[in-house]
């Protein structure tokens, strides 16, 4: 009888130890908000929803803007952590957030991962507050985040210093669309097209010439991202794939770093096509832009510029396809992945719509700086470099959630 009494206490000395376990691992997310503000409903959308699902953080919610009880708690909780009032006001333990947009997003997920990492470090600051006890902010996922601030921050010629941790899926898709598009092999061709069409002295015609040339380009970069895109979310799942997408990269980013290093003396071209189709391309250029069928010189432009594009895309080195694999792990499809998309491509196109509209304003040819295009390889080759390493080594850095 003693040995099963003996037995029963170990059992639930055991239970009280599980217990204890297991509520230190649970993380409480405290989301202050307003009802009708719109930062508040898009956070709720986005993010609380999501965490609510989940078994391992309990989301309280506490509405300011209509319970009074609610604000006056805010405004202490505020004074405790020496921050403003404004909504969404997010605590996790000793860190507040305050505010929403795509960067606190991701700070709010990596804290709540922090502490369940770190449950030494978690305490419920706010249950502390409500029984009026005398609190100190110790804030250690900041300091945390300013010593691997360090390691993820790299400082880009021409851009300046960047953190990988606050770059969203939009900042990563502005960056890269830029960057990509400083592309020495379109560039000679936009040039040489404003070229033939002011000899024409038809503005309407060089508008109309132009505009397709551009727009058919930005279509068929779109459709050609678009496919990658539902392609590798087929077999994103695949760890060899990510593995090899990222070998790609690495390997595509060595190579704009050589490309820099070898031309930073002369001046930058395009690699892929030499003097021969050069010279092919500038002719049909000169036939299609003096066809005296409108149409016709529609269709070859349109011809011309999907030839052209889909050289470009080796040119690039793989700018576009590292993308896509970025929106893949990231599980963005669908309506958003378009939107995604088209905002690479508005930043892609950005230095062929400036040159082409500053020639219609002037009738002349808008010199544009190797420079630039040098740089785009320098530049291309650090981003393509750093994500091939994230993809095989820390693809959750890529997922923007830590």
């Amino acid at each position: 009888m003693k040995k099963v009494f003996k037995y029963l206490i170990v059992f639930l000395l055991f239970l009280c130890f599980v217990s204890n376990v297991s509520a230190k691992e649970k993380v409480t997310l405290y989301f202050f908000h307003g009802d009708g503000c719109p930062h508040c409903a898009l956070e709720e959308e986005e993010l609380i929803n999501d965490l609510k699902k989940r078994n391992d953080i309990e989301v309280v919610d506490l509405e300011v803007w209509y319970n009074k009880e609610n604000a006056k708690f805010l405004d202490k909780v505020s004074k405790v952590y020496n921050s403003s009032t404004g909504v969404p006001y997010n605590v996790i333990g000793d860190t507040a957030i305050i505010g929403y947009n795509d960067s606190n997003r991701y700070k709010i997920e990596r804290a709540i991962e922090y502490y369940k990492k770190n449950n030494d470090k978690y305490r419920d600051v706010i249950k502390l507050i409500r029984n009026d006890e005398s609190v100190t902010i110790k804030d250690y996922y900041s300091e945390y985040e300013k010593d691997t601030d360090k390691d993820t921050t790299i400082n880009i010629p021409i851009i300046g210093k960047f953190n990988v941790k606050n770059v969203s899926v939009g900042s990563a898709a502005v960056l890269i669309g830029l960057v990509d598009g400083f592309n020495p092999c379109a560039m000679w061709v936009l040039l040489f097209l404003i070229t033939a069409l002011i000899g024409l002295k038809d503005r309407k015609r060089m508008i109309l010439l132009g505009s397709v040339f551009l727009l058919t380009s930005g279509l068929v970069y779109f459709l050609i991202m678009f496919s990658w895109l539902n392609i590798i979310i087929s077999v994103s799942t695949s760890v060899l794939f990510r593995i090899l997408i990222g070998i790609f990269a690495i390997g595509a980013g060595i190579y704009n770093l050589y490309s820099y290093i070898k031309n930073r003396k002369q001046d930058d071209g395009c690699d892929i096509v030499d003097e021969k189709k050069r010279k092919t391309i500038i002719t049909k250029i000169k036939k299609f832009t003096r066809e005296k069928s409108l149409i016709l010189a529609i269709l070859g432009i349109m011809a011309l510029a999907i030839s052209v594009n889909i050289v470009e895309l080796l040119c690039s080195a793989g700018l576009p396809l590292v993308f896509s694999e970025v929106l893949a792990i990231n599980n963005i499809t669908g309506t958003k992945a378009i939107l995604y998309d088209l905002l690479y491509i508005l930043f892609f196109m950005l230095d062929d719509f400036i040159v082409f509209f500053i020639a219609i304003k002037t009738m002349d040819v808008v010199g544009f700086s190797t420079k630039l295009n040098k740089y785009s390889h320098l530049i291309g080759g650090i981003i393509m470099l750093l994500l091939g390493v994230l993809l095989i080594f820390a693809p959750g850095i890529i997922m923007f959630n830590f």
